[in-house]
């Protein structure tokens, strides 16, 4: 009996420590008294570097992603913005050791031609996403050339932005770097990088195509609750199993995720377990996109639990299913914009059990998926990214005699249209040609498959 009792009790130290160990987590990582702390701190270091400007400037822009004071923001722009339009970010490489791992392929991936260059006046639109990628181009191609003949639109994954690599294409064209945000509030925060940078009030989780979401009939669905999300610890799985312990036990609940860092599907159901909700959940790790997108239309409602991030494409995909979404009234996430009365709710961990299960009981009478179809389908998107990009070409004398073709994310940017791939074929040829790019899922040679 004594052994036994021991055995129970070391049990419950080592789940209190799970849980613990999550509570500091999230103290720690929401502490805007560190945030800011941290971000004063760059900025002296960075003062006492002036003599390297390198190192003065990559910690100038790390202490402006820190901090959410106003008035020490403007200190730190004004300290940046004579820099704006300097060659050292490229040629310095300021940040870029952040995509050492990324960066060696030469090969572009998510990556799409949206226009072909039509003249030597009419310049093409490549989008490229993510940071890594535009780096891979600066770093292996002659971007000066490159962008002669097109028009860059890049998707940031990072909010605050990335601003080293971004100001890096400072110089290379005539025309700014059109960056698509990541959060409405870095329409704003990019204001500072004009007119190298110009931001486009668009973010990744506005290009899903909802045609590719068959949602079921809320009767027929079989799946309560639903989480789309990898296994790092940010992502807030440990907010989810910490409501659980006070909603009903017949619930289904599915989490759907991937390792990227050192925290696998065991650690998930060793945290779950610590809850002691672990009998209640069902994981599936690895999931191809096409079963998650079941997984979304057979689903409730549906979790996104972190706290700062991008902009959480799984959100849009979910309403597109007719999932309504519970999000953190506080997170720092892009689309949290879109929650509202028609598409979920906005809660608190301390809260989320009973806003949750509010959710659940009327997720039949949510409007979620006409919401989305209505305002950030990638029809609407592609309209709204060639209608920025005609006005900019007209208002600087530029021609603009053919418009971009439509795209979707799934996961990854695609062509909505298979016969507008196969039209642009030609101009990969030529990128590949001419310029050495390639790119991920495009043909550079007649009649081979894609790669």
């Amino acid at each position: 009996m004594f052994l036994r009792t021991m055995k129970i009790t070391m049990l419950r130290l080592v789940h209190l420590r799970v849980r613990c160990r999550g509570w500091a987590y999230d103290r720690v990582r929401r502490s805007r008294v560190l945030a800011e702390a941290s971000a004063v701190l760059l900025y002296a270091l960075s003062i006492g570097r002036r003599a390297a400007t390198e190192t003065a400037l990559a910690l100038l822009v790390r202490a402006l992603r820190r901090t959410d004071v106003r008035l020490f923001r403007r200190m730190l722009e004004d300290d940046l913005r004579p820099w704006v339009g300097s060659e050292i970010w490229r040629t310095a490489r300021i940040g870029w050791s952040r995509y050492a791992d990324e960066i060696h392929n030469r090969r572009m991936n998510k990556s799409l031609v949206l226009k072909p260059t039509m003249s030597s006046e009419e310049k093409g639109v490549l989008y490229v996403s993510f940071e890594y990628n535009l780096i891979r181009l600066l770093n292996h191609h002659d971007a000066s050339r490159l962008l002669s003949e097109y028009i860059l639109v890049v998707a940031s994954s990072w909010s605050p932005p990335d601003y080293a690599s971004l100001l890096s294409t400072a110089r290379l064209s005539r025309d700014p770097l059109f960056v698509q945000i990541s959060n409405s509030v870095d329409l704003e925060w990019l204001r500072v990088c004009a007119p190298a940078v110009r931001a486009l009030p668009l973010m990744a989780s506005d290009w899903i195509n909802p045609n590719d979401y068959a949602p079921r009939p809320h009767s027929a669905r079989d799946i309560d609750v639903l989480m789309v999300a990898g296994w790092e610890p940010w992502k807030g799985h440990r907010f989810l199993f910490q409501a659980l312990r006070r909603m009903r036990e017949n619930l289904r609940v599915v989490l759907i995720g991937q390792q990227l860092g050192p925290r696998t599907a065991d650690d998930i159901f060793a945290e779950a377990k610590a809850f002691g909700v672990h009998r209640r959940i069902e994981i599936v790790a690895n999931a191809p996109h096409r079963h998650v997108t079941d997984y979304q239309c057979r689903s409730r409602v549906s979790v996104q639990l972190s706290r700062r991030e991008g902009s959480a494409v799984v959100v849009a995909e979910s309403l597109f299913a007719d999932a309504p979404v519970a999000m953190l009234r506080d997170a720092h996430v892009g689309s949290r914009a879109y929650i509202n009365a028609q598409t979920g709710a906005l809660t608190t961990p301390s809260r989320l059990h009973r806003d949750l299960g509010v959710l659940i009981e009327r997720s039949a009478s949510s409007a979620a998926r006409a919401w989305a179809v209505e305002h950030i389908s990638c029809f609407r998107s592609a309209a709204r990214l060639n209608a920025l990009l005609r006005d900019y070409a007209a208002e600087n004398g530029q021609p603009w005699s053919r418009d971009i073709v439509p795209f979707c994310w799934r996961p990854d940017p695609v062509y909505v249209n298979n016969a507008d791939r196969q039209s642009l074929q030609p101009e990969y040829r030529r990128l590949a040609e001419q310029h050495g790019l390639t790119f991920a899922g495009q043909t550079v040679d007649s009649g081979t498959a894609p790669a």
